[in-house]
């Protein structure tokens, strides 16, 4: 939440604070390449830090955790300079013992701070659009332990709520394939008649994007690997500028898939895959177009936004969803060697976007592991019953995997 003006005193007072808490970040990360674990880390600078530091010691363990989180970037820059790592941005996680939510007799929303024991400040908050969907918050259930004040005085609040598990009662089924050229294919499937209602693809900016994105930063970064410290900077700024690109547009689509779920009266099923430090068995090309999709922060919001509209959610077993053939219920190696875009069977000879395919086997295997049976269906492709038993695994054929 943005804060209104400070005085004099107070800003003062937060440079001291964010000076201090750098205090404890820099000695805490000169301690690490020492410290084989956590633990090791706290005997090693707790008692120092506490001896020099005003700061109370709940924050000293955050800061402490923080670091510790980073260890893998941090010994990596450490080892560029061995004196010091400066660390420009950060933000102070404060728990319930050291904020209050209150309200100034006139009405006024801030917060009232413990920076040290016995010694308080306030923060006072813009009321405006952020502020109204907090208290909008607030009032539906939402709960907070914890804020982050960041070095500029707003706040940041995590919000969290419990959700009950819906129950699935929908016949509509929206299956999504997440990918590498295509963030989301969606394919919305009536299990009840076994017809495709409507396939779309959603967020074909995003490999757009990044792959502008990348030409422009592996020119950077060569330059900064000749001593350019102006192209080291726009190196950072266009890391963080992509970034943000990524995650706007990944709610941006999650939001878009609830709706479509929400009007067609369906349930949500997607994929549930493992990309994140994996080896791919292939080119250096394709291994970078896998690594830049954004599967676990899709998949976040995606499962957030169905829970705020109680739309039920279901992950399935990634198994054979990219080879099976909904034509005759085959199964092939997938993609066509020429056209990685295309999927053909070589049984029945059906050739079809593999995207598509791989959502509308997501939709169909969603409903085979949540109901005892017979693994054959009838798909609009034929209209004969169509054999699906490829989609499951040999252990997993015959059994229910009910989530009522």
């Amino acid at each position: 939440m943005n804060k209104k003006e400070l005085t004099y005193r107070k800003k003062d007072l937060l440079n001291t604070i964010i000076k201090g808490y750098f205090r404890v970040l820099n000695f805490t990360c000169l301690q690490l390449p020492l410290s084989d674990s956590s633990t090791q880390l706290h005997h090693k600078t707790y008692n120092k830090i506490r001896k020099s530091s005003f700061l109370p010691s709940d924050i000293i363990q955050e800061a402490r955790k923080d670091i510790w989180k980073l260890k893998k970037v941090i010994s990596k820059k450490l080892l560029q300079d061995k004196s010091k790592i400066n660390l420009n941005n950060c933000s102070i996680r404060l728990n319930k013992r050291w904020f209050k939510f209150v309200l100034t007799n006139k009405g006024y929303p801030c917060f009232k701070l413990t920076y040290r024991p016995k010694k308080t400040f306030v923060v006072p908050v813009e009321i405006d659009n952020q502020f109204n969907r907090f208290t909008d918050y607030t009032k539906n259930g939402w709960r907070f332990d914890n804020i982050s004040l960041l070095q500029n005085g707003n706040i940041a609040i995590v919000l969290e709520k419990e959700f009950e598990e819906p129950e699935i009662t929908q016949h509509n089924i929206l299956g999504v394939d997440i990918g590498s050229t295509t963030l989301a294919a969606v394919t919305i499937w009536d299990s009840k008649k076994g017809k495709v209602k409507k396939q779309l693809y959603l967020g074909r900016d995003v490999a757009l994007r990044q792959r502008k994105y990348e030409n422009r930063k592996s020119k950077l970064k060569s330059l900064t690997d000749r001593g350019s410290g102006q192209a080291k900077k726009s190196f950072k700024r266009l890391k963080h500028k992509q970034n943000n690109f990524v995650k706007t547009r990944s709610g941006q689509v999650a939001k878009e898939l609830v709706n479509l779920a929400k009007k067609h009266k369906a349930y949500v099923a997607v994929e549930k895959l493992s990309i994140k430090g994996k080896k791919h068995k292939f080119n250096k090309k394709a291994n970078g177009k896998i690594s830049r999709i954004p599967y676990g922060l899709f998949n976040q919001f995606l499962k957030s936004n169905c829970s705020i509209s109680e739309i039920p959610y279901y992950q399935v077993d990634a198994y054979h969803t990219s080879k099976n053939c909904l034509g005759c219920g085959a199964i092939n190696p997938g993609h066509v060697s020429s056209n990685y875009s295309l999927y053909k069977c070589k049984k029945c000879g059906r050739v079809v976007t593999s995207d598509r395919q791989s959502s509308l086997n997501i939709a169909v295997k969603s409903f085979l592991e949540r109901n005892l049976q017979v693994p054959t269906l009838r798909i609009q492709y034929s209209r004969k019953p169509i054999p699906v038993i490829g989609l499951l695994r040999p252990n997993d054929v015959g059994l229910a995997k009910s989530t009522v």
